[in-house]
């Protein structure tokens, strides 16, 4: 399979080459560049599943721990305008959600926000010029949409930070990776994470069974009424 595979990446690119130069070979390696950027994505989180399964497996990530109350998904899966909201106004506005949570929580809010705002706002710009550029080819700013995906970088891993400091602070299983690729593919789902953390908690437990703190304390106080009566009786 894999010399029939290579034979026929070889004889494409032979025939290309002779029927139209180097640019035609230059079009097939960028069209195998394309193709490849999923698997790429792809490969990433299953890396990131096969560590936690081997994570649990070893005894040191507990399946069953504390997580987000509102996951990255729930704003694609759930018939609820609230979250959707929270997606629509944390595309434009997350240094300023990023601001408020982090204040929240003692984590020093100014520093992280300003960055991402001037990291965001660069990168929407250099798009923009990029834009721009294209329906002007005098103009020249070859590359520029380079420059403009290293501060939209930036502005991930700051998000990936701040998203990392909330985890451990409620001790939310994880690792900075997630953190990472969370931010960078859906970080509008990420600060609608951190801006419910702070609704009981933050926290939904993984235990379907499992009941709110709340209510275990409610039950322990009604089983040592009823142990009273009974004794009393």
């Amino acid at each position: 399979a894999v010399v029939s595979t290579q034979s026929t990446g070889g004889a494409t690119a032979t025939a290309l080459l002779v029927a139209g130069g180097t640019e035609s070979l230059m079009a097939l390696q960028t069209a195998s560049v394309a193709a490849g950027l999923p698997y790429t994505i792809i490969l990433c989180f299953v890396c990131i599943a096969t560590w936690r399964a081997l994570a649990m497996e070893a005894g040191d990530l507990n399946p069953y721990g504390p997580d987000f109350a509102v996951s990255l998904v729930d704003p694609f899966s759930t018939l609820r305008p609230k979250l959707w909201g929270g997606v629509l106004k944390n595309f434009f506005l997350t240094p300023f959600t990023l601001h408020s949570v982090m204040k929240r929580h003692n984590k020093g809010g100014v520093g992280p926000a300003v960055g991402a705002a001037i990291c965001w706002a660069t990168w929407v710009t250099l798009i923009i010029l990029e834009i721009v550029y294209l329906n002007h080819p005098t103009l020249k700013l070859n590359g520029i949409y380079s420059l403009a995906w290293v501060f939209y970088l930036g502005f991930a891993t700051l998000v990936a930070v701040a998203r990392g400091a909330i985890r451990n602070h409620y001790g939310i299983n994880g690792n900075p990776i997630e953190d990472f690729f969370a931010a960078m593919f859906v970080y509008p789902c990420v600060m609608v994470q951190l801006e419910t953390v702070s609704e009981r908690g933050g926290l939904a437990p993984m235990m379907p069974d499992s009941k709110d703190p709340s209510h275990q304390e409610m039950d322990v106080i009604n089983n040592n009424h009823h142990e009273k009566v009974d004794a009393m009786a």
